[in-house]
């Protein structure tokens, strides 16, 4: 299979311990091809959804990562931590008779309820914590706070479309609690554990953290485990070529189905010369489907509202082609957003 021809979208299944950089790296290795994107990067320790982009699709990265996410989170109560998660020490901790005394009463598990419902559901304000990698001065906030430096942050909003706790179990010596979280891009969940537990005076840190959803993308979707590719890899002789097939045939998720809030345009042949030339032409109006979505994507409705334009998809045989741009009042062709082929591409698109 031809390295070059090589474009598509995978779903990671991100394990443990492992940046989402790694899994680039890895993936490189594991295929060969050099043009590699993931949308939406998780923390080492956490687990779950990565949507991986291979070749011409890298081009879409930001569409994917615009979409709201999904995670279940698990927090340990009583104690903080620097990174607010299970991987540096503890910084500060509440009594462990008066935590456990609040717990068995009921007091905090019903505290929390309310605090979540009050303060932690819908728009809300978030400081992004020293351990990020939002940068200041061009350089990451983490390496400040490695260096020992605390830097003034200015805080943002988010929305947190809903959000859930378990009742508080006791597990390998610590209580814990899960929560599910729908969210839109940008939210720090373990800021969000934090900050929900510091509203009811008491302290808490993520322990496990796993991405479920990115839009309509599921980690139950035809995940891929980096393990299992390996385990083929190194018993094929490392063949590349191999694990491309594997992936294209069998993992592949399709374009067009994570646009689908985006209108669609089916190209005929010359139009298809022309997008591949970078050339306008006339839309057919009534080759515009404006509706095949019922859902509306955040994007689309920014793009609107700055630059009076909406993006349609240009399809040619159910491919995607391009995104092209749109005078949002007469639907006239407005320009190219992005074009995924060259001219002389055109003999493999079939």
């Amino acid at each position: 299979m031809d390295k070059e021809q090589f474009s598509g979208l995978i779903l990671i299944d991100k394990p443990k311990d492992l940046t989402s950089f790694s899994v680039i790296s890895r993936l490189r290795l594991l295929t060969g091809i050099k043009k590699i994107g993931h949308c939406g990067t998780l923390d080492p320790f956490a687990t779950g959804l990565l949507p991986v982009l291979f070749g011409r699709y890298t081009r879409l990265a930001k569409y994917l990562e615009n979409h709201d996410k999904y995670y279940k989170v698990t927090f340990t109560l009583g104690k903080a931590t620097a990174t607010l998660d299970l991987t540096s020490d503890v910084i500060a901790e509440i009594d462990p008779q008066s935590l456990e005394k609040r717990i068995l009463s009921g007091e905090l598990e019903q505290s929390l309820q309310n605090s979540l419902k009050n303060q932690f559901i819908g728009e809300i304000e978030q400081i992004p914590p020293m351990y990020s990698a939002i940068k200041l001065n061009g350089k990451p906030l983490y390496k400040y706070a490695r260096a020992g430096e605390e830097i003034e942050r200015k805080s943002r909003k988010v929305t947190i479309y809903d959000a859930s706790l378990s009742p508080i179990k006791y597990q390998e010596g610590k209580w814990q609690i899960d929560a599910l979280i729908h969210c839109e891009k940008g939210t720090y969940i373990r800021t969000w554990v934090d900050d929900l537990a510091k509203s009811v005076d008491c302290l808490a840190y993520a322990e496990e953290l796993r991405r479920l959803q990115i839009g309509e993308l599921k980690i139950e979707d035809k995940p891929v485990h980096l393990d299992d590719l390996f385990e083929i890899f190194n018993q094929n002789n490392r063949d590349q070529t191999l694990i491309r097939k594997i992936l294209k045939e069998k993992y592949f998720y399709p374009i067009n189905d994570i646009l689908s809030e985006f209108p669609s345009y089916s190209l005929n042949q010359n139009e298809l010369i022309d997008v591949s030339h970078g050339r306008k032409f006339s839309l057919n109006p009534d080759k515009i489907n404006l509706f095949e979505s019922e859902q509306t994507n955040s994007f689309q409705i920014e793009a609107t509202e700055q630059s009076k334009r909406i993006l349609l998809r240009l399809n040619y045989q159910n491919k995607l082609i391009a995104l092209a741009k749109l005078k949002t009042e007469t639907l006239e062709f407005d320009g190219y957003e992005k074009v995924l082929i060259t001219n002389e591409e055109l003999p493999f698109i079939k």
